[in-house]
C-alpha cells in the first residue's frame, strides 16, 4: 500500500534516519547539546552516630566542598570503602 505522505516527507525521514545512524548533524555549525555526566544513583541509608561525630563530619563536608568540590555523599562512600578494606570485604564490584 503506498504511503499517504508526500515525497519530501519521505526524503526528510530517510535523511533523518541516516543522520541518526552516523551520529552527525545537518548543521555542524549549530551549537550541540553536551551530555552531562551525573553522579551515580545513591540510596539513602539511615544509621545513628554520636552528635559530635555528626558535627565533625558536617564540618569536614563543608570544608571539602569549598576546597575540592567533594560533597558529603562522596566522603561517606570514601569512609565506607576504608571500612570495607579494613575488614577485608570484596570491593571489586563497587
Amino acid at each position: 500500500m503506498p504511503s499517504n505522505k508526500p515525497n519530501w516527507m519521505d526524503e526528510e525521514e530517510s535523511r533523518a534516519e541516516e543522520i541518526a545512524e552516523t551520529g552527525g548533524t545537518s548543521n555542524p555549525k549549530a551549537p550541540q547539546l553536551v551530555k552531562v555526566s551525573r553522579e551515580p544513583a545513591r540510596k539513602q541509608k539511615a544509621f545513628y552516630i554520636q552528635e559530635s561525630f555528626a558535627e565533625m563530619f558536617e564540618d569536614l563536608a563543608h570544608l571539602e566542598k569549598k576546597k575540592n568540590g567533594v560533597k558529603a555523599p562522596q566522603l561517606a562512600e570514601e569512609a565506607l570503602l576504608m571500612l570495607f578494606k579494613k575488614y577485608k570485604l570484596d570491593t571489586s564490584k563497587l
